[in-house]
C-alpha cells in the first residue's frame, strides 16, 4: 500500500480530494434549490388558489365593478381598494384542486426522461456530448423559464381582476379571492417546465454524485446532496418572509392582490438566469470534473466494458466491486 509520507494511503487521500470537490459542486446547487422550493412546494400552489378553479358557473365580465383608474392602471393597480365581487350565476359543484396540477410535473418527468436519454445517444453519435455542466445549465435555464411563465400568468391574473373584479371561490372551507377569467389550467405549462428542469438538473446531479463519489463514501455524498437541497429550501422560506408574501397565506383577499407578486417571480427568474452563467464560469475556472459524460446505458457498458470485476481496478471501483486476485485465489 503506497503512502505519501503519512499514515494515510494514496487512495484515502484521493477519496478526500474527491469529496471536497463534490462539496463545492453541491454548494453551487443551492441557488437552484432556492428557486425550486418556490416553484414546487409553496408559491405555485398559492398562486393556483387565486386562479379560477370552477367551471360550471362562468359569468360574463361586468364593466361596472372597477373604477376607470384601476382599469387604466391594469396589473399595476392597487387591487386592495375599491374592487367589487362578481356573484356567480349558480352554485358551483365542480372544481379542479390546484394541488392536483403538480401531477403534471411527475407525468412530464416520466414521459420526458426516456425521451431525453435517446436524445443524448443521438447527439453523441453526431459528436455532441451531453456533458455534465451542459445538462445542469439547461436545467437552470428551464427553471428560469418556469418562473417567467408564472410571472406572466400572475401579471394577466392581476390585469383580469383590474378589468372585471374579484371572484370569491370556496375551496374546502376557505374563501379565496380569485381572478374571474383566468383558469387554473394555465399553470400546466409552468409545471411541465419544472419537470423538464428536474430531468436535466436533479437527475444529472444525482448521477454525478453517484459516479464521482468515493465508493466508501457514497452514503455521505448523497446525504450532502440532500443537505444542500434542505439549505436551499430554508433560504426560500426566508425569502418569502423577507418579501412579506407569506404573512397573509390564509387571507382570502390580501395575499396576492395587495402585492406585486409577479415581480417576485420575475426577480427569481432573472436571478436564476444570471446564476446559470456564473455557474458556467465557475465550472470552467475550477476543476470540478463537470466536463465528463455520465450518460451510460447498461447495454453500452456491457458491450464496451469487460464483465470481470478484476479486469481493471478502476472499473471495479466504478461498479462498487472489490477487485479479485485470481492468482491468489487459485493458490
Amino acid at each position: 500500500m503506497e503512502h505519501e509520507g503519512g499514515e494515510f494511503n494514496v487512495n484515502q487521500i484521493e477519496d478526500v480530494r474527491r469529496l471536497w470537490k463534490l462539496c463545492k459542486v453541491f454548494l453551487l446547487t443551492i441557488p437552484y434549490w432556492v428557486c425550486y422550493s418556490q416553484m414546487v412546494f409553496s408559491v405555485f400552489l398559492l398562486q393556483g388558489l387565486h386562479l379560477r378553479v370552477h367551471f360550471d358557473n362562468l359569468t360574463a365580465c361586468p364593466s361596472n365593478l372597477t373604477t376607470s383608474t384601476i382599469k387604466a392602471e391594469g396589473a399595476g393597480a392597487n387591487l386592495c381598494l375599491n374592487i367589487s365581487y362578481i356573484e356567480p350565476s349558480i352554485e358551483s359543484k365542480f372544481l379542479i384542486p390546484p394541488a392536483s396540477l403538480a401531477a403534471f410535473n411527475a407525468i412530464f418527468i416520466v414521459l420526458f426522461l426516456p425521451l431525453i436519454q435517446k436524445c443524448y445517444r443521438f447527439l453523441s453519435k453526431k459528436g455532441i456530448e451531453a456533458l455534465t455542466w451542459r445538462r445542469l445549465w439547461l436545467g437552470m435555464l428551464l427553471a428560469s423559464l418556469a418562473l417567467s411563465a408564472a410571472g406572466l400568468l400572475e401579471y394577466f391574473r392581476r390585469k383580469n381582476i383590474a378589468e372585471c373584479g374579484l371572484f370569491r371561490q370556496v375551496i374546502g372551507i376557505t374563501h379565496y379571492d380569485a381572478s374571474p377569467g383566468i383558469s387554473v389550467l394555465w399553470q400546466i405549462p409552468q409545471y411541465c417546465l419544472v419537470g423538464a428542469s428536474e430531468v436535466f438538473f436533479v437527475v444529472t446531479g444525482i448521477e454525478y454524485a453517484y459516479f464521482e463519489s468515493p465508493i466508501n463514501m457514497q452514503g455521505i455524498v448523497m446525504g450532502l446532496l440532500w443537505l444542500a437541497r434542505g439549505i436551499g429550501n430554508l433560504i426560500g422560506i426566508a425569502l418569502l418572509y423577507r418579501f412579506q408574501y407569506s404573512e397573509n397565506i390564509l387571507s382570502s383577499s390580501k395575499y396576492l392582490d395587495c402585492d406585486r407578486f409577479d415581480w417576485y417571480f420575475f426577480i427569481l427568474a432573472i436571478f436564476m438566469l444570471i446564476f446559470s452563467f456564473i455557474f458556467i464560469c465557475i465550472s470552467k475556472c475550477c476543476d470540478l470534473s463537470l466536463d465528463s459524460v455520465i450518460v451510460e446505458t447498461h447495454q453500452k457498458r456491457n458491450n464496451s466494458e469487460p464483465e470481470s470485476a478484476s479486469a481493471t481496478p478502476q472499473l471495479a471501483r466504478r461498479r462498487g466491486v472489490r477487485p479479485v486476485n485470481f492468482e491468489s485465489s487459485v493458490e
